[in-house]
């Protein structure tokens, strides 16, 4: 088969300019959507590991690792819900009138101990916590699997007539009541 000369270099000119248009502009896209990302995803992101670790470290700064996760994880399973706010933030600033009184989901969120950050290491330790659950499809499996959507303090005693799951450290773990 033989092809015309004049046909094949305009072929050929345009696969150049197509070629050189492919590198200019890839990077030019690229730069943009890395932008528009950092924009938008990442402060989202930032702002959604911030409220996390906030989370994390004023329910269980001292806890273990399991600990931090598992408050994680049922922050987490708020946001998943479709109960509570679907952002992490929304779920750990969440505060409802009850009686007439101004009550927090998290009660450090309405205390006074908020924005002090005393241990820095626990502090960090809960902001890693934080971005492993946020960037991982399970924070903490059983209380993934179990739906656990409450916990509490085992030197408290809120007299929930809930199922407990199970105690990680010194929490106390529940989820809610099945409908039948």
């Amino acid at each position: 088969m033989h092809f015309n000369r004049k046909i094949t270099n305009k072929f050929l000119i345009a696969l150049s300019l197509i070629l050189i248009a492919i590198n200019v502009l890839i990077p030019v896209a690229k730069a943009q959507v890395i932008s528009i990302a950092k924009n938008n995803i990442g402060s989202h992101f930032s702002n959604e590991v911030q409220c996390l670790a906030e989370n994390i470290y004023y329910e269980a700064a001292s806890e273990s690792f399991e600990g931090k996760l598992a408050v994680a994880q049922v922050t987490l399973n708020r946001v998943n819900s479709g109960k509570f706010p679907s952002t992490v933030c929304g779920v750990v600033k969440q505060k409802d009138i009850i009686n007439g009184v101004m009550v927090c989901q998290f009660s450090w969120f309405c205390g006074q101990i908020y924005g002090k950050v005393k241990n820095k290491y626990q502090w960090e330790e809960s902001v890693l916590v934080a971005k492993k659950a946020l960037t991982s499809e399970v924070a903490h499996d059983t209380l993934h699997r179990e739906k656990a959507m409450y916990y509490h303090a085992n030197y408290v005693n809120p007299k929930w007539n809930l199922p407990r799951i199970t105690q990680i450290g010194a929490h106390i773990f529940y989820k809610e009541r099945s409908r039948t």
